[in-house]
Order: structure tokens, then sequence, then C-alpha cells
């Protein structure tokens, strides 16, 4: 499927959806960098209301050493019913740049949907699995230009206010690479009405930007700017000097119907 075929077939998606009207919300929805509901890079273990309806927008900057990546993401989310979410990212643009390679162009398209299997109670937190698809949509250095397939399970539990967050994710990457579990860990801390600080420490290259690793403590804040738009910003370091990159910096809004 060429490029434009599927920006077009995502535009026409949006469309009908926006035109379908969205289920009024108190609050604007958050979303990741994959579109899903949640923090910066990990989602809970909610789904979002059934007709509910998110557009976001996301810039990604990663440095390490004499190479840099930047990745500017834009997502639809949809709340097809009360227990399943789904959600597509496609990065507009994305570029590569290690003093000996410079690259720039649209990159990959992911497809995830998340699915509820309980919410939370005195003896349980709120519990989801889901499935997410990178489909490559673009060459080396920008893709792996390989499909990769995502199993995971979410986790969520509120403690005094705060959201606690565990993602576990089973990995099976297109090409040679092998299988891998990896996590991600998250807290959710509301500072105000409208504020909330969120820290996470994430085992896995989100995405797929070159040269984004492992490893990487996410420390963002976000911000409701009225009862339909979220705005956040994070900025992460690398904990470990043989496999993470040096720094990231995330910019983010969501837009909800």
């Amino acid at each position: 499927m060429s490029r434009m075929r599927v920006v077009l077939c995502i535009t026409v998606l949006t469309a009908a959806m926006v035109m379908a009207g969205g289920t009024a919300l108190a609050h604007p929805l958050k979303t990741n960098l994959y579109g899903l509901d949640g923090l910066f890079v990990a989602t809970g273990g909610t789904t979002i209301p059934a007709g509910a309806l998110a557009l976001g927008g996301s810039m990604l900057v990663v440095s390490d050493d004499n190479e840099d990546g930047t990745t500017l993401p834009v997502s639809i989310t949809y709340g097809a019913t009360s227990d399943i979410e789904i959600a597509a990212a496609f990065e507009v643009n994305k570029s590569f740049d290690n003093g000996v390679v410079d690259d720039s162009g649209t990159g990959d398209l992911y497809l995830s949907g998340k699915f509820a299997l309980q919410e939370e109670n005195a003896d349980y937190p709120a519990a989801a699995v889901g499935l997410r698809l990178k489909l490559p949509m673009a060459d080396l250095p920008l893709s792996s230009e390989e499909t990769d397939i995502t199993l995971f399970a979410a986790m969520e539990l509120t403690m005094k206010s705060v959201k606690g967050i565990l993602n576990l994710e089973y990995i099976l990457p297109g090409g040679d690479d092998e299988n891998q579990v990896l996590y991600v860990v998250g807290l959710g801390i509301p500072y105000s009405e409208t504020t909330e600080f969120s820290l996470e420490l994430v085992s896995y290259p989100f995405l797929t930007v070159q040269p984004l690793r492992g490893d990487i403590f996410n420390l963002g804040a976000t911000f409701d700017m009225g009862s339909a738009l979220n705005f956040g910003l994070a900025v992460g370091l690398g904990l470990n000097d043989d496999i993470s990159s040096d720094v990231t910096a995330q910019g983010k809004l969501t837009f909800t119907f």
C-alpha cells in the first residue's frame, strides 16, 4: 500500500468519525505516542468511553553522542465500545542525522487496539490487553523496513489520586531479531484539577526513532487547556551508558471531540 493511500485512508476515517460525533467528556483525553489513552509512552488499564474521539499530535526529539533524530506522529483514537479502544498513529515527518547519513521523510504506521478486562475495584487493579502492529512505510534509516507485532497487557491502580501504571509487552519483531519481553512503569501525579505530572521508566525504544534506545527515565507534565484540549511536555534521560540515548524531548497535543 502506497504512503499516499495510507494517508488518504486515515483522512477519510478521521472525517467519518468526526461527522459521526463524539461523546462529551468532563476533561480532554490524554493520548500517548501510539494514540492510546495514557501518559507519554505508557497506556492505562482502562479504555476511553464508547463514542469518544481524539486527534493527537506529538514531536519527539532524540540525541545520542553525534546522532540526532526526530519524529512527528499524528494519531486518531476512538472508543469503539465501552471496552474496546482503537488507535492509529502515522509519522508524518521523520529525520535522522549522524554526520554521515542525513535523511528525512515520512515514517511508519502504527495500528493499536486495547480491550478492557476489568475495572479497578477494592481487590484488583484495572486491567486491559491489546495488540499493536507496526507497518513499515519508509526505508532505512527512517524505518526497520519490517512489520512488528506487539502483544501487551496494561494494569492501572489509583492510590490517593496517584495513578500507577504497568505495561508488559511481548514484541515479535520482523526479520531476524529475537522476540523480547519489555516493560513500562509509570506514575500520574495530579497537581491540580487541570495539571498532572508523570514519571515513566521505559525499558524499550518506543517508536523506531534512530538513535532512540531503551532504559529511558521520562519526566513530564500535562495541562488541560479547556474542556477539549490537553497539552504536554516531557524530557527523558538515559540511565544506561551502554544502551541508552543521552536525552529525549517530547511535546504533545490531544484534541477531544
